[in-house]
């Protein structure tokens, strides 16, 4: 019951943030005259988070080749910006990259660069990385209660990180068939 529950409120989130993001122009063209919220060929680009910039804020997506700067150059247009020091402007976009930017009256754009919320990644069909998920990132899964989100990032911590989906099964209370469930949400090679 409760996994159903998480379905369905991720399906209404997708539905409300995509009728937003469609109805407020947000993404890059497809063709000429259209546009999209989400763009669902992973092979062809990043998809990125920009917030803090009036009009312009939303999820885009890039060429696989996209740097930091390209967003700064989207964004302002030449203006003063200056990137935070984890921030730089040569860093390589990643799938679920969140672009943030802070401004304040006069003064140049602090510009941050994190990942996405889980939530978020999810309805874009990101994947997640089991290495730096929390605990309430991984109740977003279905099979995934409060007891074995503690336990896996538990193991994570006393055990080390994972580095795929399948080492799971080292924990106790998960077996392959509940990791089988899980594997969509994952790629098949951590890089951490």
């Amino acid at each position: 019951m409760r996994e159903r529950a998480h379905l369905i409120a991720l399906w209404t989130l997708a539905v409300l943030a995509s009728t937003v993001l469609i109805t407020k122009g947000r993404g890059l063209p497809l063709t000429e005259g259209g546009s999209t919220a989400f763009f669902l060929d992973r092979s062809n680009g990043v998809r990125v988070k920009v917030t803090g910039i009036q009009g312009k804020s939303g999820v885009y997506c890039l060429p696989e080749d996209a740097v930091l700067k390209s967003v700064i150059n989207m964004a302002y247009r030449g203006l003063a910006a200056n990137a935070s020091k984890s921030s730089d402007p040569a860093t390589r976009l990643k799938d679920g990259d969140w672009i943030m930017f802070e401004t304040y009256a006069s003064e140049p754009a602090k510009i941050s660069l994190k990942m996405m919320p889980a939530a978020e990644r999810i309805l874009l069909g990101i994947p997640l990385d089991p290495a730096t998920m929390t605990e309430s990132e991984w109740e977003l899964l279905p099979g995934i209660g409060p007891t074995l989100a503690r336990r896996i990032v538990f193991d994570r911590q006393y055990n080390g990180g994972f580095r795929s989906i399948r080492e799971l099964e080292r924990v106790s209370g998960i077996g392959k068939v509940t990791v089988d469930k899980l594997e969509r949400y994952f790629s098949n090679t951590v890089t951490h």
